[in-house]
């Protein structure tokens, strides 16, 4: 197991556990504060990969791409094919907009590519697949985890099935970070996953107690 998996878990948790919790037992928690979650870690990204690192997704209020603006005016940052990353340089600087600073002889980079699905088995699967379609260093996906543990049991080996049946999936694996979700009207939770050495099974990633 990779070590920046465990950073990456004892950096997260005790911010998604302090996610203010839906408020009907059919809500859902905030999508805002589960990207604020993943943006905390940023500095272990920083010291894995080396600057410059910058964040996006949708409302994104920080970075060189909040600075980006066009006749003083700031634009609104949008999420990049997928839902949450970190990359090296940012995308105007990969464009080479007239606006932003020059990459120079550096070269744009995705290092952390993230989806947020916490509806359907159908959707997580489907956002599952996507991941198979980034060309990064770390895969995460969060995503809403059955409570039963036959339940919870049988959906990895179904998110394992979904992953082979990828062509690309053992030609470039990368590094897999799973960040499982449960919640209700009183808290929300979260466990951390990960594949093993021949990604044939989905292991836990042990983080400290709450």
């Amino acid at each position: 197991m990779d070590k920046i998996l465990k950073q990456l878990a004892e950096r997260i948790a005790p911010v998604i556990r302090a996610i203010e919790p839906p408020k009907t037992a059919t809500g859902r928690p905030s999508t805002a504060a589960v990207y604020s979650s993943l943006k905390k870690t940023r500095g272990i990204i920083r010291k894995r990969f080396g600057n410059p690192i910058l964040c996006r997704y949708s409302g994104c209020v920080e970075d060189l791409d909040k600075k980006y603006s066009r006749n003083g005016r700031v634009f609104k940052v949008l999420e990049y094919l997928w839902d949450f990353s970190f990359s090296r340089f940012a995308i105007p600087q990969a464009i080479e907009d007239s606006d932003a600073k020059p990459i120079s002889t550096d070269r744009f980079e995705l290092l952390f590519v993230a989806e947020s699905e916490l509806g359907t088995k159908d959707e997580i699967c489907r956002d599952l697949l996507k991941l198979l379609e980034a060309r990064t260093h770390i895969r995460c996906l969060v995503f809403k985890q059955p409570r039963q543990d036959a339940v919870r049991e049988e959906f990895k080996m179904r998110m394992l099935r979904v992953l082979n049946n990828h062509a690309q999936f053992h030609v470039d694996p990368g590094i897999w970070f799973f960040v499982a979700l449960t919640w209700g009207t009183e808290r929300v939770d979260c466990e951390f996953y990960t594949l093993n050495d021949n990604f044939a099974d989905i292991l836990p990633i042990p983080v400290k107690a709450a």
